[in-house]
């Protein structure tokens, strides 16, 4: 459940940040991925893997700076303690 509310809250993250950027996200997916130390029960990391349709005006640099914005501002990525990583498909 951890994982579906950071992948849910840090799309919805990137959709505002290009909305305030003067863009409109056509297609946005996001995986989370959960590391967990099952000896200790604890979650260790959290990787997410957004795939997103190419934006007519926005590059790769650009898009990818908004999804890091997104990644340090999302509500779940500030609560958790544990390290985030981030992979972007821009297609």
């Amino acid at each position: 459940m951890i994982a579906a509310a950071h992948a849910g809250c840090f799309t919805m993250s990137v959709s505002a940040n290009l909305e305030r950027a003067g863009f409109i996200a056509n297609d946005l997916n996001t995986e989370a991925t959960l590391d967990l130390d099952m000896a200790n029960l604890m979650v260790t990391g959290i990787h997410l893997n957004l795939t997103a349709s190419l934006i007519d005006g926005l590059s790769a640099e650009a898009f990818q700076e908004v999804a890091e914005g997104a990644k340090a501002s999302c509500i779940v990525s500030k609560a958790l303690s544990v390290p985030v990583t981030l992979s972007v498909y821009y297609q």
